[in-house]
């Protein structure tokens, strides 16, 4: 595996260059046709679909001329992407005799350097390109770009330059803006004046797939070089290059089961073992945005049937990961540490792309797709969408808010287990809880190339609440997070180097949850780097709380043990007030406290914090100062203050198999978490090690983690070997969701739930189904489950179908088409057979049947039509509808109107 950096920035923004001059373009083509007639070549299609290619890559960069100039949000860009092009070429090195284009890009030893001038070009480009640009198609400007080309070319960029410092800067960083910034001044440069430089992209990055070692590549780098070959066999019109980029798509659809790439469960890693779908992913998803439209309708368009996995992406490792518009920072790896690519600017990257990709859908999938964009547009009160947009997209976004049939989604409830990361999201009415987690196959956190010095804890069951706080962890979060003190945490304090212990992989393996409906468990087996610090933490997540369960935390070291509760960026006037136990605590900054018998909190902009049995609860009030330099050498050192509450629970030194237990109440007020504090909706059945259980009795919803083989019970369940299991109950059905969170298990999990079950509704494959009764068993097969939730539904009861709905009558023209339909309801499966004069008509086993009016072998006068519904086995016939078809002449039955009626 060939491990890469990602990109500082993706370039300059989307907008781009408009259509050059009629004349000069006839004047181009005719050029063209006469050398190439002189030369004995005929102009066939490939050419122009090479050209084709090339300007509609040129007009996808810069908006072509699909905008209007008079528009504030479009003058607004232009204006931007003059003034930067400006600043660019003032700063610029014009003599015949420099050294350098500029003072900061000529280093033979950092390549950073040429590629920050490529990309410094790029933005020129652009300026040059972009209809409506008060630089666009300046003479000088495409004069200066072009000497500054050849000026890289001949001292820092050229074919035979052995690679130094970083290879992704090589091949893919340089050639990446070398391309579009080609297709840019393809009109002013001509292609003589870009081949040197398009020379070196082909030296340095020759294939999508083959590197200058040994090794391919995989996920965001792959998509990447992808884009660059593509491209540039546009540009020089080599249909080879164009087709090895598209054949290489197929490499990125199919799912994975390992390594890099997306898995089935909406995880995407990239570098073996990181969660990266904010990251490396959303550059993925950001080139095939861009590619897939570019190839649509040319001689080289993918006809690979696996790329409809890409809305399927949206769907599964985009939507449920991003909240009222932000993209949640514990899928983002080393970009946390940047400014530039906080929670909510990756999040509207998202929806850009998203946006792009809608049309390629099907009808439903652009209408899901859309509305789910709108609504994050519309939610998300940190970042404007539309003002933000790149000049591209600034007509179809608008369109889209203006849009009435589009309907924005609503706020979206359920719950994910992302099982190939070790993450899970929850999201209820109001507010949303993610959870971040580490394990044998996933690193705590990932430290490269100066980035995410400080990350040490974010993969070690760091929690996130969010709710209508959309800054919480935007505005210089994490240069000023305490970062020994991540939310949901239990560490070790004792002081680390930065980027120490980055990729660690722990020898744990039990590490997941289930999913069942909209409720979820999940677990984690922490053994800490460096340290022997264990335990075994649990999330119990309901639709009204999340309960958190800590136990057989242990270590021998001889610095405190700490977990903590919360560590809550506050309002810059602090005046979040903290409720402890019903008194109300200072406001004061640097005020602390050590409560004991603390039963409950509560923080304004949070919620309640209920802590069973009592606790000896510390908080604080603080002002933190930090830079981003701090934890990225190529952030800036300027520093930020902001204000943060903390609750910890300490465990002191050298604990021996201590236990904690809170439960957290997104945005409860006081009154309403002491009320819950005097009156808990859970009861914790259980926290040992093992066996981790809690129970909520209103939603008759019990969940557990089993940490041990060995057959141990919680309430109703009994489980066989290591499992997450969660069951749900009502009158009527039981539904029980079981996991393998080590995903180790070759064989069965067998559960045992202690009810009695007149049928089964619904199975997972993997699952039989032992017996009904005295109690339900079940043997799970979690081999290759991959940490999937595999889920059962029971009919307590053998309830018999009722009709709620009868057919209507129908009065039909001849080849007129009409439906009867029934709806019943009652014990599940239910099953539907129609019948004609008493024979069951094949394949009619829908709770609805079509009908053609007029006469055929069929149609005589007093035939009869049934429908025969039944219930779950152990319950009875639910009924027996008969029709009967009539005519309103018999003399002329072809012409006549055919009635079935109710008998």
């Amino acid at each position: 595996m060939i491990i890469g950096v990602e990109h500082f920035s993706a370039g300059p923004c989307g907008i781009t260059p408009p259509a050059v001059s009629s004349l000069r373009l006839v004047r181009r083509w005719l050029t063209l046709l006469f050398s190439l007639a002189c030369l004995g070549f005929t102009l066939g299609a490939a050419a122009d679909s090479f050209d084709s290619l090339r300007i509609k890559w040129r007009d996808a960069l810069t908006g072509g001329t699909n905008y209007n100039l008079n528009d504030t949000l479009v003058k607004s860009r232009l204006t931007s992407i003059t003034n930067t092009a400006w600043s660019y070429w003032n700063s610029m090195n014009k003599s015949p005799t420099r050294t350098n284009v500029w003072s900061d890009t000529s280093s033979t030893t950092d390549p950073y350097a040429f590629s920050t001038g490529y990309s410094r070009l790029q933005a020129m480009a652009l300026a040059y390109a972009t209809y409506g640009c008060g630089l666009y198609h300046n003479a000088s400007l495409a004069a200066d770009i072009q000497g500054a080309l050849n000026w890289f070319y001949a001292n820092l960029y050229h074919p035979g330059i052995t690679e130094y410092g970083n290879w992704y800067v090589w091949e893919i960083g340089a050639p990446r803006c070398i391309c579009d910034l080609s297709v840019l001044m393809y009109d002013g440069l001509g292609i003589a004046g870009l081949s040197n430089t398009l020379a070196a992209v082909e030296y340095y990055t020759p294939s999508p797939t083959n590197h200058g070692l040994a090794g391919t590549f995989t996920g965001a780098n792959l998509a990447d070089r992808i884009r660059i070959v593509g491209v540039r066999g546009a540009i020089v019109k080599d249909a080879a290059k164009i087709s090895a980029a598209r054949d290489a798509l197929s490499n990125l659809f199919p799912y994975v089961t390992s390594d890099d790439g997306f898995y089935v469960d909406g995880s995407f890693i990239q570098h073996n073992h990181h969660p990266y779908n904010g990251s490396y992913g959303n550059v993925l998803l950001q080139d095939l945005s861009a590619l897939m439209p570019w190839l649509q309708g040319s001689p080289w368009q993918c006809a690979d049937p696996a790329q409809t996995n890409i809305i399927s992406w949206v769907y599964q490792s985009y939507e449920p990961l991003i909240y009222r518009g932000a993209m949640m920072p514990m899928t983002c790896g080393r970009a946390i540490s940047r400014s530039g690519s906080q929670e909510h600017t990756i999040g509207q990257d998202i929806r850009e792309y998203i946006l792009t990709l809608s049309p390629f859908g099907s009808a439903a999938d652009i209408a899901r797709m859309r509305g789910m964009v709108k609504y994050w547009a519309q939610a998300d009160t940190y970042m404007n969408f539309t003002n933000n947009l790149p000049l591209p997209l600034i007509t179809p976004g608008l369109q889209l808010m203006a849009d009435s049939a589009t309907p924005p989604r609503g706020e979206l409830i359920g719950h994910w287990n992302f099982g190939s990361m070790d993450q899970a999201v929850h999201l209820r009415p109001g507010w949303g809880f993610a959870l971040s987690m580490s394990s044998s196959t996933v690193a705590t956190y990932e430290y490269m190339n100066g980035e995410n010095a400080r990350g040490w804890y974010t993969g070690d069951g760091m929690t996130y609440l969010y709710n209508d706080d959309v800054v919480q962890f935007s505005d210089n979060f994490w240069p000023t997070v305490d970062p020994y003190r991540l939310p949901g945490t239990t560490v070790d304090v004792t002081p680390r180097a930065d980027g120490s212990g980055q990729s660690y992989l722990s020898s744990r393996k039990w590490v997941g949850g289930a999913t069942l409906l909209t409720n979820g468990v999940a677990g984690m087996d922490l053994a800490a780097w460096n340290s022997t610090l264990v335990a075994r933490k649990s999330w119990f997540m309901f639709d009204k709380e999340v309960v958190c369960l800590g136990t057989g935390i242990t270590c021998s070291g001889l610095t405190n043990v700490q977990t903590t509760v919360e560590n809550r960026r506050i309002g810059t006037s602090n005046t979040n007030s903290l409720v402890i136990n019903g008194t109300t605590m200072p406001t004061t900054l640097g005020w602390q406290t050590n409560r004991s018998g603390a039963s409950w909190c509560a923080l304004s902009g949070a919620g309640g914090y209920y802590f069973p049995g009592g606790v000896t609860l510390k908080a604080q009030r603080e002002a933190r100062t930090g830079s981003w330099s701090q934890l990225n050498t190529g952030g800036s050192a300027t520093s930020y203050t902001r204000d943060y509450l903390t609750l910890w629970l300490d465990h002191g030194i050298k604990p021996a198999n201590a236990t904690y237990a809170y439960v957290v109440l997104p945005n409860y007020t006081s009154t309403q978490v002491s009320n819950y504090a005097s009156q808990p909706l859970i009861t914790i059945l259980e926290n040992s090690t093992n066996v981790q259980a809690v129970k909520k009795a209103s939603l008759n919803v019990v969940a557990a983690n089993f940490w041990n083989s060995g057959t141990r019970s919680a309430d109703l369940i009994t489980c066989n070997e290591r499992a997450a299991v969660i069951t749900q109950e009502s009158a009527q059905d039981l539904w029980v969701s079981v996991a393998d969170p080590t995903q180790t298990n070759t064989g069965t999990i067998l559960v045992t739930l202690n009810r009695a079950a007149a049928s089964v509704a619904s199975v997972d494959p993997a699952m039989t189904i032992v017996s009904l009764s005295p109690s339900i068993q079940i043997a799970a097969r979690v081999q290759n489950a991959h940490g999937r939730s595999l889920t059962a539904r029971f009919n307590l009861q053998a309830y018999p179908p009722v009709v709620i709905t009868q057919p209507q009558d129908l009065s039909l023209l001849p080849g007129q088409v009409g439906t009867l339909s029934v709806t019943a309801t009652g014990g599940t499966p239910m099953t539907y057979q129609w019948r004609f004069e008493g024979i069951p008509i094949p394949g009619a086993s829908a709770s609805s049947r079509s009908l053609l009016g007029g006469p055929d072998q069929r149609g005589r006068l007093g035939s009869q039509l049934e429908c025969l519904v039944n219930g779950p086995p152990g319950g009875r016939m639910g009924g027996r509808f008969v029709w009967a078809v009539g005519f309103t002449s018999a003399l002329d039955q072809s012409r006549s109107r055919c009635r079935w009626r109710l008998s």
